[in-house]
């Protein structure tokens, strides 16, 4: 509970930020862009303001809750520091979302693509990180058919996992740096996705040789 705090401050931090900011935004705002930067959607200020804080809200009470329900709870013992800097940045990324959202909103100069590529190339490169160092579960981790029937291949999968996520995140930030904007979030997108794909098909690979052999 102690390595969870900082989800807990940011949140309450989060939903501050929203309140006061609410009388600033304009009504329409921008909630959606399209893959190159522009704003395609507009909604309610209240969306922009809290919606945020709302999923990051949620977040952190699956983070409090997941390993009292996970049948497989007594495993996270073993990788509890790790579970929350996972969780600790995955609020920390709504945060992240939301002040850019905010920003947008009421005149900042900000570039929502160069700011979530950057966002995301971190998150995945965190994940990477601390992928490693995850024990079998049922909610935390690359959990395929596979993954769940042999710790053997949970093992394995996670390891190659771990820098496979850490390659992806390291070639997106790149990317957010070098790639037009009218290109980066189609970039970015693929550096995060095709390493997490890779590792279903890889999982499977690994529970074959380890059954056959």
């Amino acid at each position: 509970m102690r390595n969870l705090r900082l989800m807990l401050v940011v949140v309450v931090l989060m939903w501050g930020f929203g309140l006061i900011m609410l009388p600033s935004i304009p009504d329409p705002a921008p909630i959606h862009w399209n893959a190159v930067g522009e704003v395609d959607g507009y909604g309610s200020p209240w969306i922009v303001a809290l919606l945020p804080p709302i999923m990051a809200t949620i977040m952190a009470l699956l983070a409090l809750v997941l390993p009292r329900i996970d049948p497989r709870g007594q495993g996270y013992t073993g990788f509890f520091r790790t579970y929350a800097l996972i969780m600790n940045s995955l609020v920390l990324f709504f945060a992240g979302l939301q002040v850019i959202t905010i920003g947008v909103a009421v005149g900042w100069p900000v570039s929502v693509p160069r700011l979530l590529s950057v966002g995301m190339s971190l998150l995945i490169i965190v994940l990477g990180n601390e992928l490693g160092r995850v024990t079998p579960n049922y909610f935390v981790g690359i959990r395929t058919p596979w993954t769940l029937a042999d710790p053997d291949v949970w093992r394995k999968t996670h390891r190659v996992g771990a820098r496979l996520f850490v390659a992806g995140g390291g070639l997106a930030a790149l990317s957010s740096l070098v790639v037009p904007e009218a290109w980066l979030f189609v970039a970015t997108l693929l550096f995060v996705i095709v390493p997490v794909l890779a590792t279903i098909p890889y999982s499977y690979v690994v529970w074959r040789q380890l059954r056959s052999g």
